[in-house]
């Protein structure tokens, strides 16, 4: 019922902008929404616990879907794209990620539309030909209008040492240090989060397409598990332990969770999930396979680290 609330807010929000609970109120009733002898209550609680709704200074609610109308969210592609038709989205696409998330899929201004095939870490699935044909290293940006995202690579790279960068760089570590409900730098959700207050605050702040915000701030390895190091499927010649290198700690909670629901050990769920993902047809943008590798306890790395 909740999720029903924000949509239905969200909605109202999108067509005649921020509005109080006390707006709100007499229209969830009239949906038949709510059942609470105090409507605006109910409302204000959906609001406040939904990851795209964001309560401004003066008590109103403003919705991610409107904030984000015409701002632009940058991307740098690890890996050529070409034929590739998943994403998988780092912390600096954390809003319009929540935004996928809440509403199952998003609208391509190019046609079709982009879905989340696995959740809160999980990558971007969309049509043929959604992501342009680019070479490693490049930056996209994504770009909502009207509730369709566009997707540009970025022909001139915008400085880290701007004073557009500065000013987003400044107004995120504000936030990110903030102790009024935020929790302390954990996942893309906080930074989601902070993003929405910097907008609020900020409607321009990213008009004009911006380094990643992940090179911005330079998280570097705070936003990643270590490693993860596993034994896999015991065999005729015994098992195996394998290290995974930076792996994103929401997948590592998600992992344990599964292997525990499923009753197997996590080693024995992680190599059939690799297993699996060897032979998927649609290859990942960035953190795939080439990126997210396997080496042995010890063994040093010849790549650089995939989630940097």
């Amino acid at each position: 019922m909740s999720k029903r609330i924000v949509t239905f807010c969200a909605d109202q929000i999108n067509s005649s902008g921020p509005l109080t609970p006390d707006d709100l109120a007499p229209r969830v009733l009239a949906a038949g929404l709510t059942r609470s002898t105090n409507p605006a209550a109910a409302v204000r609680t959906a609001l406040r616990q939904s990851p795209v709704m964001v309560q401004l200074p003066d008590g109103r609610f403003d919705s991610a879907r409107r904030m984000l109308d015409g701002a632009a969210l940058t991307h740098r592609v690890r890996y050529p794209t070409k034929s590739r038709q998943v994403l998988y989205a780092g912390p600096e696409l954390a809003m319009l990620d929540q935004l996928l998330l809440h509403e199952g899929s998003l609208a391509l201004s190019a046609g079709g539309a982009v879905t989340s095939s696995f959740g809160e870490f999980g990558g971007w699935c969309g049509p043929p030909d959604w992501l342009p044909d680019v070479r490693a290293d490049t930056l996209l940006a994504f770009r909502l209008r009207n509730g369709r995202v566009a997707v540009e690579p970025v022909l001139d790279e915008p400085s880290p040492a701007s004073p557009a960068t500065e000013r987003l760089r400044v107004v995120l570590r504000r936030y990110l240090r903030s102790e009024d409900g935020l929790s302390q730098w954990q996942s893309h959700h906080t930074l989601g989060a902070v993003m929405l207050r910097a907008l609020a605050e900020i409607p321009d702040l990213l008009i004009d397409p911006l380094p990643p915000l992940d090179e911005v701030l330079q998280l570097g390895n705070d936003r990643w598990g270590r490693e993860l190091s596993i034994e896999s499927v015991d065999g005729p010649r015994g098992g195996q332990q394998v290290v995974l290198d930076n792996l994103p700690e929401a997948l590592v909670s998600a992992l344990r969770r599964d292997a525990r629901n499923l009753g197997v050990s996590l080693g024995e769920l992680t190599i059939l999930l690799l297993s699996a993902a060897t032979y998927r047809t649609a290859m990942p943008c960035r953190h795939d396979t080439e990126s997210a590798w396997l080496s042995a306890p010890g063994a040093a790395g010849f790549f650089e680290p995939s989630y940097q």
